[in-house]
């Protein structure tokens, strides 16, 4: 060991950056394996997770494929399949929590009583909810989540029994949960009855409206698969006896809620683990170079030592302890990198990455880094060490002199890790560059909406203080003629969902005075509630008849407006205004209005769709975002918001006043993280990959000192040689790449799913990275290339 330390000590610049290569490697792997470990491989935090199931419902021939599961057919589901030990329902809601200081939106989901007893979670404190309130007049009680119970109310253990004042109703707190993991720790309180869902009339539940997430713990022995093969079987025994019901004829699916939760995040993470195994790649190769380039270096020692009687295996374990030594050392820092690296991964993906708050180092994290750092080392060390040990004394003490690059063998290697290290750099720069490329096309995206000076917030109107639409739609016309009274405000409106963002229903449409197919065959159609100058407000054009208008109430006939996709296809062409829709599972007669320009609703990367409006002041008027259009920053008016609200119910919560800008590009944060996780992978690959070139070339200078002295002594110009030493290096540079771009051809197909309007084989892309890199590589070999010319002929021939 003292031995192999002092070896490292004499080299401080090939230490230090053969620790550096390989610990930025090592520990770029950690953090991305770390994230695969938390997502595939490490089970969800409940008992025998592997036993937890997602239900979903299906319209696959709408394009639908997981959708919502109904009230009556969960019932149908519960009652009749025998593959689960439990099944039960959960539905999204909200409330507004008055009576314990300021006014406060509550996240909550109202669940079955059977819902903690599949999760197989048992309360901190308190109990869980009974059957009996799980039925109709069970008494309003709440369970709360554990990270909601130490940051509202301090932990407090004697909660039970106190009351909570949720959209006015006093509701008794019955538990605690102790803290519980995805998908469910964000969630902050938790109420029964999911079939008395705040609003949705119950015509519309009892109808088949799906709106619940179902889960079940399959019994012991069934699979998923087996689950709903039997599902199915109880469907058609729905289907038959509830032919009325909007689900009858639905399909559905079974997946595994680790499945789930993870969603569709395995490509993204696959392509970002083999892009990093290239860095390490890049890495592995730089720093065997530079192992090659030592060995060359000590031939002259190894003769002596074999000389004087060492072994063959003392000189290979040498040289492979010195890269084991090396690759270890590196993987402890790269595995402190990856601590660091981990925490900026959470907390940049808190909000997509699915199970960010768990992502941590854990035994079978830190045993890949180990096994990675051993086998990296036992990897770089072997062809070094095969050549050492075959090291003939006497020729390299002839040719210790004569500046010996360490053999033909040995020569080769080293060219075939500089086209492998250009080839690898190459692949990582292209994808890198079709995804920023991507993510500049999806940031100048026209959405067809304007997003600038805008600033949102949402309002939730307690059902008991607002129950019914007309009260709901006062307060919204009362409170957005406020907000205009702000100085520096020009337009404001409200909708229950704004594009790219979310919100919003779907609804069942069909042209009246044509034949009405039946409920389950008509078209399923994005529907949105807006007020009054929504569109306005938007900057969204109106292309025939009008907006709505204060006139359009519950007690006036009901109106819908359409997009232009919806209306071409229904139209096809003819005017649509003054015709009628049948819209909605109680198939309500809506005049169309007006027909608005398209825009893109689901998201930037998705053409618009079909899409119906309906007046806030006919339907739902309760949950709205509040959208007002303004020069002024949001943080300057967020004080006048706030009074404007409260100067007409001070108990109103509003929820997080943000620039409607913000929440696009919180919309497409995934994207970008992506990229800049890519691209700082590829700008890693680069650095690597120049350093690489410049050490193997500085290193072919150093040894043919002498020949550049004769050849200059000779009268050869300082040009002509520059010249020479670039030529060479780029021959294997151009080998390099034209490898590498075969390479990336087929490769990146592969992310084609990740792109938006770039193909994934563009060959501007990959002319221009190709370029780049060779110019890099051209740089990096004139540096090295110019030492060549300091070399005094005089010298070069007397060592001669």
């Amino acid at each position: 060991m003292k031995h192999l330390l002092r070896q490292l000590a004499k080299s401080p610049g090939y230490t230090a950056l053969a620790l550096g290569a390989l610990a930025l490697g090592i520990g770029a792997n950690t953090v991305l394996f770390s994230a695969i470990n938390t997502l595939f491989l490490r089970p969800l935090a409940y008992p025998q997770p592997d036993r937890l199931v997602r239900v979903f419902s299906s319209f696959a021939e709408k394009g639908l494929e997981q959708t919502a599961v109904s009230w009556p057919r969960y019932t149908a589901f519960r009652d009749q399949a025998e593959a689960f030990s439990a099944l039960a329902a959960q539905s999204f809601t909200g409330f507004t929590l008055t009576g314990r200081g300021d006014p406060e939106q509550v996240q909550a989901r109202r669940v079955t009583a059977s819902f903690f007893t599949v999760l197989g979670v048992k309360p901190l404190l308190g109990r869980a909810f009974t059957v009996a309130e799980d039925n109709p007049g069970g008494g309003n009680v709440a369970v709360l989540n554990h990270g909601y119970w130490q940051k509202r109310f301090g932990g407090d253990p004697a909660i039970i029994g106190q009351t909570l004042n949720l959209d006015g109703r006093v509701t008794t707190i019955v538990g605690v949960l102790p803290p519980l993991g995805s998908p469910f720790d964000q969630n902050q309180v938790w109420v029964p009855r999911p079939q008395e869902q705040e609003g949705l009339p119950q015509e519309l539940i009892d109808r088949g409206s799906g709106y619940l997430n179902v889960i079940g713990r399959l019994k012991p022995g069934v699979t998923a698969a087996q689950a709903a093969d039997q599902l199915r079987v109880v469907h058609s025994r729905y289907s038959q006896a509830f032919s009325d019901k909007v689900d009858a004829k639905c399909g559905l699916s079974v997946i595994s809620l680790q499945e789930d939760v993870v969603g569709n995040s395995r490509p993204m993470f696959m392509m970002l683990l083999a892009a990093v195994g290239c860095v390490l790649l890049v890495a592995c190769f730089n720093v065997a170079n530079l192992l090659l380039a030592r060995f060359a270096a000590r031939r002259k020692e190894i003769a002596i030592r074999s000389a004087l009687g060492a072994s063959r295996r003392r000189i290979v374990v040498q040289f492979l302890g010195e890269s084991v030594f090396l690759a270890v050392v590196a993987g402890a820092i790269g595995v402190l990198l990856a601590i660091w690296g981990l925490d900026l991964l959470a907390r940049a993906g808190a909000d997509f990455i699915p199970r960010a708050n768990e992502l941590h180092l854990d035994v079978r994290v830190l045993a890949f880094a180990g096994a990675l750092s051993l086998l990296t080392g036992l990897l770089l060390g072997v062809f070094p060490a095969i050549q050492a040990s075959r090291t003939d004394p006497n020729e390299s003490l002839k040719d210790a002199t004569r500046g010996s690059t360490g053999g033909r063998h040995a020569g080769v290697f080293r060219s075939t890790l500089f086209v492998l290290e250009i080839a690898l750099s190459l692949v990582v720069l292209v994808c890198a560059a079709l995804l920023i490329d991507s993510f500049r096309r999806l940031q100048h995206v026209d959405p067809g909406f304007r997003a600038e000076n805008l600033t949102v917030f949402n309002l939730a109107l307690p059902e008991g203080q607002y129950p019914t639409t007309e009260r709901q739609g006062i307060f919204f016309e009362q409170a957005l003629e406020k907000i205009r009274a702000i100085p520096g405000v020009t337009l404001a409106s409200a909708s229950n969902g704004l594009p790219i963002v979310g919100g919003g229903a779907r609804s069942p449409a069909a042209v009246m005075g044509q034949a009405l197919p039946p409920m389950q065959e008509r078209a399923i159609v994005a529907r949105t509630t807006t007020h009054p100058g929504y569109f306005a407000t938007l900057g969204v054009k109106i292309k025939q008849g009008r907006d709505f208008t204060a006139r359009d109430r519950t007690d006036k006939p009901n109106v819908v407006i359409i997009n232009e996709s919806f209306a071409q296809r229904l139209f096809h062409g003819a005017n649509p205004v003054g015709r009628s829709l049948i819209t909605g599972i109680a198939s309500i007669p809506r005049e169309i209005v007006g027909v608005v320009a398209d825009y893109r609703g689901v998201s930037l990367s998705e053409p618009p769709t079909d899409q119906m409006y309906y007046p806030s002041l006919q339907l739902d008027g309760q949950f709205l975002t509040v959208v007002v259009q303004s020069p002024r920053p949001t943080a300057s008016l967020r004080a006048e918001l706030n009074q404007a609200v409260h100067s007409l119910d001070a108990g109103l919560p509003l929820g997080d006043i943000q620039p409607f800008t913000q929440q696009l590009a919180d919309a497409i944060a995934d994207r970008r993280l992506v990229m800049l996780m890519l691209g700082a992978f590829a700008l890693l690959s680069l650095i690597l990959a120049g350093m690489g070139i410049y050490s193997v070339i500085a290193y072919g200078v150093a040894q043919r000192t002498q020949e550049f002295g004769i050849r200059l002594a000779l009268g050869a110009q300082p040009h002509e040689v520059v010249a020479m030493v670039v030529r060479e290096g780029l021959k294997l540079a151009l080998i390099g790449l034209g490898v590498g771009l075969l390479i990336a051809f087929f490769l990146t197909r592969l992310i084609q799913s990740l792109l938006f309007e770039v193909n994934a084989t563009d060959p501007i892309v990959f002319i221009l990275v190709a370029a780049f890199l060779a110019v890099i590589a051209a740089l990096a070999c004139y540096l090295p290339a110019r030492r060549a010319t300091k070399v005094d002929p005089m010298t070069a021939l007397r060592a001669e």
